[in-house]
């Protein structure tokens, strides 16, 4: 009869989201894995298989605990400029905060890893999807309620929106003054400010 496990899969996975949004893919070794997480090299590769399959597993889990719950709200019916505005206020004030230093770990897989996906799962482009589809719902309802200009390119805006969140995003893993990064983040709401009518 076979030992039971001495561990529950989705800690193992919280704990090695942890580990690779602070030290990315590449940097994360096998004995780092085994010190966090708790459990020996075998017992790792016989849950995932092996250290992509685990951080797969991260990205995952990433992205519904934080990805989807910060950004949720914006494709949330009636959201408008204020659910954007929101998220770039809660960014604003991350300078100071635990993320800084680590930043977000989708935004930083997209920088270790560029365009290589070595199990085909997408992870990145489908996280930018995200974001931007998020936007473009929030600036549609905004459209719709008469917030902003219904002359607005919410398709761009979107765009240009994802691209500011993301470059906030580094700001915040390269530890950036927190000064800096409010002060990004309030740009950011003053351009969203100037669509109104």
């Amino acid at each position: 009869m076979g030992r039971s496990k001495t561990y529950e899969r989705e800690a193992l996975v919280d704990r090695a989201v942890e580990l690779f949004r602070s030290h990315g893919f590449a940097s994360t070794s096998a004995s780092m894995l085994e010190e966090r997480l708790g459990v020996n090299r075998s017992s790792i590769y016989a849950e995932f298989g092996s250290k992509q399959e685990l951080f797969d597993a991260a990205l995952e889990r990433y992205r519904e605990t934080v990805v989807d719950q910060r950004f949720a709200p914006l494709a949330e019916p009636g959201a408008g400029i204020e659910a954007i505005m929101a998220v770039f206020d809660f960014y604003g004030a991350a300078g100071d905060g635990p993320v800084s230093g680590r930043g977000c770990l989708l935004c930083n897989t997209a920088i270790e890893l560029g365009p290589d996906d070595p199990t085909g799962t997408r992870a990145v482009p489908r996280y930018l999807d995200r974001i931007s589809s998020a936007f473009k719902s929030a600036l549609d309802d905004a459209v719709r309620k008469g917030e902003i200009r219904d002359s607005v390119d919410t398709t761009l805006e979107a765009q240009f929106l994802t691209a500011t969140v993301l470059g906030i995003f580094v700001m915040l893993r390269a530890a950036t003054a927190p000064t800096a990064v409010s002060a990004a983040a309030a740009a950011a709401t003053h351009h969203v400010a100037s669509l109104k009518p």
